[in-house]
């Protein structure tokens, strides 16, 4: 079943009202007073939260939205969005934190300069997120994917912490290298089948290439490095790390599950014996990125190069997920996109409570913190036991389905060390938590996050709860999904 609409609705605006409304924040910012730019992006871009929340019964009933506008006819090209189960969990996900996210920034980011353009560029970078995981043609998803690269650098060059130039030119330089990856491929596929439309690659590819395995490489490589997968994950620590805490949100959170959706969308659903000849490679890639991002995140002192390098292992799981041969795999990968990207932009919301509250983000000078920051120290400790995959919270369903999947496989290695690997998540985890709030005692005086800032940590905080008691909402719409790979 298939909702076709040709005026502006919920998808079109999910994307032109950041976008277009962005200068108006930019203005709010310089003219009126700095406050009032992120009060603006914030209501803005609650109405792309709410369509997704309203569109949930449409697309969990099994209807595909589709929003379709003429474009470029002589190029064959039309502008078409198109909501289906694949891109309904990336599509909530990104909406939802980005709303979130902003919200939070407003107390967070109150004392920084340049505002308007802060709140201009993260709206901006929420609707190049959102425009990735709706386009149904190769060429306007380039579009998108360098739309979110844009805004994303300037945030982190201009508004981060330490060497913040430097590691915005190392975040610019390795993805864009895997944009021009994704670029080669997209025209290798065009000048074979003159076409870069999903719908008619869908049925041009069923019967399979001789140049699939390379173009589907290069497209993997550019994927790769927009999730950070080992060995392409070099810039993420140092990204994610010296961001500004609520743009680490949006990239850990949902930024890089992009990758993973151009991997779901275009690899495995588009170009299935090639995926099929890479599973070799990928499968044993996917198991090294958990470990290697584990082992990292369990010596570091820095919060945020926890939580950065926690990002690579899961990564890893959400791959190892999608590569298995079971059903039941595939939707643990996609379920776990959503899983750790509430825990994670929980995590990285906690993290910048405690910077925000003590002006200290080393673990080895915090300490005493459980009484004075109780909540923080709640959610905290929540959104790491459900990356920990703890039952009952949200994170258990998406890997133990995960481990499922890589047993009916007959992977029996790689899933015994993929389960291994959830020591170590559960290790650096409790390792921070006891560091930051348990041993010790604080030093000053402390306050708790203040309430535009703990109001979006205990949202995630209950979606998470709630999703540990069910999750059918969500692994019913992607099992439906995995049912038309």
């Amino acid at each position: 079943m298939s909702m076709e609409i040709q005026v502006l609705s919920p998808l079109i605006l999910s994307i032109a009202l950041p976008l277009g409304l962005s200068p108006i924040a930019a203005f709010f910012g310089r003219v009126i007073h700095p406050r009032s730019a992120g009060i603006f992006a914030t209501i803005v871009l609650f109405f792309p939260m709410l369509f997704s929340l309203l569109l949930y019964q449409a697309i969990s009933g099994g209807a595909v939205v589709e929003e379709k506008f003429s474009w470029i006819p002589e190029l064959g090209l039309t502008f078409t969005l198109r909501l289906d189960q694949l891109s309904y969990p990336f599509y909530l996900l990104i909406t939802l934190v980005g709303f979130l996210s902003t919200l939070y920034s407003i107390r967070y980011m109150e004392h920084e300069g340049g505002l308007g353009s802060y709140y201009s560029l993260t709206m901006m970078f929420v609707a190049g997120m959102v425009g990735v995981v709706l386009s149904t043609n190769l060429f306007l998803f380039y579009i998108f994917w360098e739309l979110m690269l844009i805004p994303s650098y300037f945030l982190i060059a201009y508004w981060g912490s330490g060497n913040a130039r430097i590691i915005g030119f190392k975040y610019f330089g390795m993805t864009h290298v895997g944009a021009v990856a994704l670029l080669s491929g997209i025209i290798w596929l065009n000048s074979l089948y003159g076409s870069v439309e999903l719908d008619v690659l869908r049925l041009a590819l069923a019967g399979g290439s001789p140049a699939m395995l390379g173009i589907a490489t290069l497209i993997f490589i550019g994927a790769a490095v927009k999730m950070a997968l080992f060995p392409l994950h070099s810039w993420l620590p140092d990204a994610h790390a010296e961001a500004p805490t609520p743009i680490s949100v949006l990239l850990s959170g949902v930024m890089i599950k992009t990758g993973v959706y151009a991997y779901a969308r275009i690899i495995i659903e588009l170009m299935p014996a090639a995926f099929q000849q890479a599973l070799p490679i990928v499968t044993p890639l996917a198991v090294v990125t958990v470990f290697w991002g584990g082992m990292m995140a369990l010596v570091q002192t820095d919060i945020k190069r926890i939580l950065a390098y926690s990002s690579i292992s899961q990564i890893g799981y959400m791959v190892f997920g999608l590569s298995l041969q079971s059903s039941i795999g595939l939707t643990g990968g996609l379920l776990h996109v959503v899983t750790h990207g509430l825990a994670k932009s929980l995590l990285f919301m906690a993290a910048g409570s405690i910077m925000h509250s003590t002006g200290e983000r080393d673990i080895n000078k915090l300490g005493g913190l459980m009484k004075p920051m109780w909540f923080t120290a709640s959610v905290f400790l929540i959104g790491g036991l459900s990356i920990a995959g703890t039952p009952p919270l949200a994170g258990f369903f998406s890997e133990w389905m995960i481990f499922a999947g890589g047993f009916q496989s007959n992977i029996m290695l790689y899933t015994i060390l993929a389960i291994l690997g959830t020591a170590l998540t559960l290790g650096y985890y409790l390792k921070a938590f006891m560091y930051i709030f348990a041993r010790g005692e604080v030093s000053g005086t402390v306050r708790e996050a203040p309430a535009s800032m703990a109001v979006p940590m205990g949202i995630l905080a209950v979606i998470i709860l709630l999703a540990g008691v069910t999750t059918p909402p969500i692994t019913g719409i992607l099992n439906m999904a995995v049912a038309r790979q």
